[in-house]
């Protein structure tokens, strides 16, 4: 009966991922096999963030749900257990595949209770994330808990978990629930004493580490803290978040019609999201800043503490969990978040957050909004989507198990709009002007109106003409003197007019006393580069132009006519340290036709190194990679990453190296594919190296290495380097990392590949 009940335990309660799919199956298994009940965690954890190392005792309250119970089963991967002890003395245990089986001293009966220790350590890469920042994180993606602690990894297991963290003096802690105590034990640690004081999902449970600074507000008798490295935000930003927080906490409890679930709110603000797929825990959000906006991800985070934590699903990520929080935050101001790394629960949002409000079904939508307090009031714990959709089936009468995929909104296709092109047909004797019109996109269908003004010498006048179709024409009255016209279109959709006017009517326009017409006219003149009149006639409106917009548009025209003749560069290096933007960008962008310039190039490259924006860098970097060779390129690609802008320094080497003979571009990207640096500058190294580097026996030591990493998203695009590789050192190279590896999505790949 034991070793049945121990086999079932093994089996139900942690299944592993089907990794033969095209996506990921983060499930956890339905009824698993729970003899006991969890009733409180007291952890003692001394975190090193440097080495990732997590080493730790927890002592476990448990509660026999059977009679006759002898053993326990935890879940664990990766993890050292050192001991295992009941009442002072030491318990058998062993380690089986991914269980913990602890022999218990006494056997339990139903409502009997037991404690026991466990000690161990672990810095599993799959279970702890770090950065290159200092801050270390435990993964809250699906059945990932025990790769950190030994636990029973599912949502229906909860408990009261208090901490005491020993962590480095200049560090912070964040864990479920609120701190109840902070001491100094020495000059290079201290200790943080943490509870979560209600029971927490173990689903839900997490803690980081980094040089956070704190701010807190209050929501009612809840707490709202907002955890950020000093320079992560601006101070604007922090208060912005914090009454974000506290505004929608109550306005979500109030749409809940139900309390905030948790003792506290802790927001903690990280630079990359390590490839986590949920990014809230109980009582605790991450705001990750490479999926952008920040008060989108924490609207989403606080709908998902009732909608992912207090009501937990075994399938998530799913889209219609997204849908859920998309409609619960529909009129809060959110947006589509950043997608970088492909995460399934985003793009899930994004799909919503755009569609939601173009569903056709309305009676859905509505019957799910409206139902939402009450599944939050009548169900608890572990649910999910049938459980919901048959309390619609009851209220409705049709069982919802998918959603309708949201149509394109009717607004993008309307902003895609009409094109058309104008001809302008103008005798100057005569004076008459007939314009001609041609659909350069799908045809109008309807009559489009157009507000036309002449501007004269001495008088303006309005009219309103109208066009249609494929193609049309239409007769002008001119004013005696007309000096030029312009066109304004006058409808309820989006009409883009490609103009080409004449010549005098465009230089006239330069005069208007509207910064807008005379931006366009600087456009428009481009059309007319061969004109020998038209360099003079523009650098005398400079001369006098004060609006920095029109100024930008008149140098991106002089630009297109000067093609880097000599003595003309001044026109554009006196602007490189213009305030206004688009003036600095179009003075660059000129620059581009000085390629025998050392003076240019020079300039250029400062302002490359000086860049704080990074229009302006890209822009530059644009430019320079058409006046510099590779080694101009590779040098400043070094003095950047000397610098500290590693950033930078990726982008221009990714120049470089389209051009460079020699291997220096290669070793750059070596060096900063397998060092310390921001996955983001990684994976880019990784790139150039994946394009532009063949060789079979660099590929047979460095695959190595990079499978080793502990970013899964720097060991899953590894795998593409595989191609280099002969057959027997794929195979070998392949089955050796399946042995190791954790991640599901890297090792679906891996069996992809095999």
């Amino acid at each position: 009966m034991k070793k049945g009940l121990f086999t079932t335990l093994f089996v139900l309660l942690f299944v592993p991922t089907l990794y033969g799919q095209s996506s990921v199956n983060w499930d956890y298994k339905a009824y698993p096999e729970l003899p006991f009940e969890l009733n409180t965690i007291d952890l003692e954890v001394t975190v090193e963030p440097a080495s990732a190392l997590i080493k730790a005792t927890g002592t476990y309250r448990i509660n026999s749900r059977q009679p006759d119970l002898t053993q326990v089963v935890f879940n664990t991967s990766n993890l050292d257990v050192k001991e295992v002890s009941g009442n002072g003395q030491s318990l058998e245990f062993r380690v089986s595949s991914d269980s913990l089986i602890i022999e218990l001293q006494d056997t339990l009966n139903t409502n009997q209770s037991t404690r026991f220790l466990i000690s161990w350590e672990s810095s599993s890469p799959y279970g702890i994330n770090t950065d290159v920042h200092g801050n270390l994180w435990t993964t809250l993606n699906p059945r990932s808990r025990h790769h950190w602690i030994p636990i029973p990894d599912h949502p229906e297991m909860e408990s009261v978990v208090n901490a005491s963290f020993t962590i480095p003096a200049d560090l912070q802690v964040v864990f479920n629930g609120n701190k109840v105590g902070d001491e100094v034990v020495s000059t290079d640690e201290k200790r943080a004493e943490w509870s979560s004081e209600t029971s927490v999902p173990v689903s839900g449970i997490t803690f980081s580490v980094g040089n956070f600074q704190t701010e807190s507000a209050r929501s009612g008798v809840k707490e709202v803290s907002l955890h950020a490295s000093e320079n992560a935000l601006l101070e604007g930003v922090k208060s912005g978040l914090l009454t974000i927080a506290v505004e929608n906490l109550k306005k979500y409890e109030s749409t809940f019609s139900y309390e905030f679930p948790y003792s506290d709110l802790h927001i903690v603000v990280l630079p990359d999201n390590h490839w986590e797929e949920i990014q809230s825990g109980a009582g605790i959000i991450y705001l990750y800043q490479n999926l952008g906006n920040l008060s989108t991800q924490l609207k989403r985070g606080i709908a998902e503490q009732w909608l992912g934590n207090y009501h937990r699903y075994l399938d998530a990520p799913d889209s219609r969990y997204e849908f859920l929080k998309a409609l619960i935050t529909q009129n809060d101001e959110t947006v589509p978040l950043l997608n970088p790394d492909n995460l399934q629960s985003v793009e899930g949002w994004n799909k919503w957050v755009e569609g939601i409000g173009n569903m056709q079904n309305q009676f859905l939508k509505e019957t799910i909004r409206e139902s939402l307090p009450d599944l939050i009031q009548q169900l608890q714990g572990v649910t999910g989507w049938s459980e919901y959709a048959d309390f619609w089936y009851n209220e409705t009468g049709t069982y919802w198990k998918t959603l309708p995929e949201p149509l394109l909104n009717k607004e993008n296709q309307q902003r895609e709009g009409y094109i058309y092109q104008v001809d302008y047909e103008y005798d100057e004797l005569a004076p008459s002007l007939t314009l001609h019109f041609k659909a350069l996109s799908e045809p109008m269908g309807v009559l489009a109106g157009l507000d036309l003004i002449q501007y004269g010498f001495m008088d303006t006048t309005r009219s309103e003409i109208t066009f249609t179709g494929a193609s049309d024409s239409v007769a002008v009255d001119l004013l005696s003197g007309v000096e030029y016209v312009t066109l304004h279109p006058q409808t309820d959709f989006e009409l883009n007019l490609e103009e080409k006017k004449p010549f005098m009517f465009l230089i006239r326009q330069l005069r208007s006393t509207d910064p807008d017409e005379k931006i366009e006219a600087a456009r428009q003149l481009r059309q007319y580069t061969d004109n020998p009149d038209l360099q003079l006639a523009l650098q005398d409106v400079l001369e006098t132009e004060g609006e920095p917009e029109v100024r930008a548009a008149l140098l991106a025209t002089l630009g297109e006519i000067t093609k880097g003749a000599s003595g003309t560069e001044q026109n554009f290096l006196d602007q490189l340290n213009s305030d206004n933007l688009a003036t600095r960008l179009s003075a660059i962008r000129a620059l581009a036709d000085y390629p025998d310039n050392e003076q240019v190039r020079y300039a250029v490259r400062n302002t490359i190194i000086r860049a704080e924006i990074d229009t302006v860098f890209a822009t530059a970097l644009n430019t320079y990679g058409k006046l510099a060779g590779a080694e101009d390129l590779i040098s400043l690609t070094e003095r950047l990453e000397r610098s500290g802008s590693a950033d930078k320094a990726i982008n221009v080497l990714q120049v470089a190296v389209q051009t460079d003979t020699t291997r220096e571009s290669i070793s750059i990207a070596d060096r900063m594919a397998l060092g310390d640096y921001p996955y983001s500058i990684k994976k880019q190294a990784l790139n150039i190296l994946l394009t532009h580097e063949q060789n079979q026996e660099y590929w047979n030591q460095t695959i190595e290495m990079l499978m080793a990493d502990r970013d899964p998203r720097v060991r899953y695009h590894a795998l593409d380097a595989v191609k280099y590789l002969s057959s027997k050192k794929t195979v070998d190279v392949l089955k050796d990392r399946l042995k190791e590896e954790m991640d599901p999505r890297v090792v679906n790949k891996i069996r992809r590949i095999m």
